[in-house]
């Protein structure tokens, strides 16, 4: 009796209590600041582009690899409208395999992704799991719009209640720039006609020299209007294939002129000329005068010892490579052998070799020597040919099988006993 009186002052205090269910999804309750729902990415109302660069940090850390992100060259940078040189281009994330564990967060140095703590990043259920891969519009429309009113990251908690422990100062809350305070300062400098972002310093403006502007080519003016910096990678550059091309062979003029254009001292080493100033006119020839020809013997020179002796041992390589295979030897490479004076020319046709420049005689392809490399019935290759037949016609004999008698009569005629001929096996 007391257990039924019990049971029934239970029923009678829930029937008084007023109900928690909400009617979904007309009614919803108010999430946590800390509720981890899709990861996005957060907008920069300040210079007015994505806080993401396209470090691909997050990406090596994400857990199961539901992240892509490419960067490019930042091109408000140049206008002196941000300090990022590299900004995302492309970002996508697959919320189907997205595990929300909120490391992407935690690994950011830029601020750049936080986690949706809103209802909207709840809702993304589609027919089709193609529809949940998300691209850099769709990470980005949530910052965009104002709706992340409070992005939330843990080191931000971390950092402040440490502070406070302390007995310190709380830290200015992250995401400073992706706020609806900072929404609200950009959207002020649009009405004063300001431009959507702030201006962190001038412009970098091409500054063409008064009276040699005509004078200049479109490459030379781009070299004028460098910064140091750029130009300093530019000269480096240059002076790398300049490099290259004098170990090759023989610098090329678009070389030589990329050498000139941003003033290299390589320049100098070249062509003899003092190095003119980065981004001035060519020097005008002088009347009647011809280029002059490089040295014999020096870095440019196609036809010095060296390079005619890296030709010569090419196209000799190249020779005894066709001789190998019994092939006749090519028309280009017995012209090479000619023109770099080669002993192997005589070798091959029974000549000496024609005056540089000259044609080489056409020649009937050579025999090759008896026993000599080439020859297909050296006692080498002839002895190799016997040992392979009499290894196969003991796998016949091991299987149970006759020696077949084209095989026997292979082996007879290369000077090689069939095995099991003595009982009967052939």
């Amino acid at each position: 009796m007391i257990g039924i009186l019990k049971g029934l002052a239970t029923t009678f205090s829930t029937f008084t209590r007023r109900p928690v269910t909400i009617q979904y999804p007309t009614e919803k309750h108010e999430l946590p600041e800390r509720q981890r729902s899709f990861p996005v990415l957060t907008w920069d109302f300040d210079h007015d582009e994505p806080f993401c660069t396209g470090c691909n940090i997050c990406v090596r850390n994400c857990p199961v690899d539901c992240m892509t992100a490419v960067m490019h060259d930042n091109p408000k940078y140049a206008e002196g409208t941000s300090e990022r040189r590299k900004i995302a281009e492309k970002f996508w994330i697959d919320y189907a395999r997205c595990m929300r564990c909120n490391i992407c967060i935690e690994v950011c140095p830029f601020e750049a992704i936080a986690m949706d703590n809103t209802w909207a990043g709840h809702e993304h259920s589609t027919y089709d799991r193609r529809d949940l891969h998300k691209d850099i519009e769709d990470l980005l429309a949530a910052s965009k719009r104002g709706e992340l009113a409070n992005p939330f990251r843990p080191l931000d908690s971390i950092e402040a209640n440490a502070a406070l422990a302390e007995g310190g100062e709380a830290p200015a809350p992250g995401f400073a720039a992706a706020r609806p305070e900072a929404r609200a300062a950009q959207d002020e400098r649009i009405a004063q006609g300001l431009g959507a972002a702030i201006q962190e310093r001038e412009p970098e403006v091409r500054q063409e020299a008064a009276g040699a502007a005509a004078a200049l080519s479109a490459e030379d003016e781009e070299a004028a209007a460098l910064t140091p910096r750029k130009l300093r990678a530019r000269r480096m550059k240059a002076e790398r294939e300049a490099r290259a091309e004098r170990e090759a062979g023989e610098v090329s003029a678009e070389a030589i002129a990329a050498l000139r254009r941003y003033g290299s001292e390589l320049y100098t080493e070249i062509t003899g000329e003092p190095v003119p100033a980065p981004g001035s006119p060519p020097p005008a020839p002088a009347a009647g005068a011809t280029p002059a020809a490089a040295p014999a013997g020096d870095a440019g020179d196609p036809n010095s010892p060296r390079k005619v002796r890296a030709r010569r041992m090419k196209a000799e390589r190249a020779a005894r490579e066709h001789i190998a295979r019994g092939e006749e030897t090519p028309a280009d490479v017995l012209q090479a052998l000619n023109d770099t004076e080669s002993a192997l020319y005589k070798e091959i046709t029974g000549n000496d070799p024609a005056p540089a420049g000259a044609a080489a005689p056409a020649v009937a392809p050579a025999a090759p020597a008896a026993g000599g490399q080439g020859d297909p019935n050296s006692p080498r290759k002839l002895r190799a040919r016997r040992m392979k037949a009499e290894r196969t016609a003991r796998e016949h004999l091991a299987r149970g099988e006759a020696v077949p008698a084209e095989l026997a009569a292979s082996i007879a005629e290369l000077g090689g006993a069939v095995p099991g001929a003595g009982e009967g096996g052939a």
